[in-house]
């Protein structure tokens, strides 16, 4: 929260036919597109924090950070073309069409899940 720090928010919604209970931190990539990662996954930022349940068509949030270039370094990694999700305890990810973020000062995290 202050200058030089770019945040995203990202949504998470539940499209199945039964609620659902998220808890912890997913993970995130960035991917090319031709699947190829790009820098490292998102690292975690903040505390755990209390589980989410999720009824149908529900939501949930995280929020990815990184820092506009120069404040940490001069370098940023490539634009994404996809953003790849995995949600807490899912082994099953998601893939999201997306030119951002482009993460600079090598600095990308992902907050814990929280009500939407």
């Amino acid at each position: 929260m202050g200058a030089g720090n770019i945040r995203y928010d990202l949504r998470l919604v539940n499209n199945g036919a039964g609620a659902c209970v998220l808890r912890g931190f997913p993970g995130v990539s960035l991917l090319a597109g031709d699947g190829a990662l790009i820098g490292e996954p998102a690292t975690r930022e903040g505390e755990r924090l209390p589980a989410v349940t999720l009824p149908p068509g529900g939501t949930a949030d995280v929020t990815l950070h990184t820092l506009n270039k120069g404040i940490k370094g001069s370098s940023c990694w490539a634009a994404p073309s996809l953003l790849k999700i995995y949600p807490p305890g899912s082994k099953d990810a998601m893939t999201l069409r997306t030119s951002t973020p482009v993460v600079c000062g090598d600095t990308f995290t992902v907050t814990a899940v929280r009500s939407g």
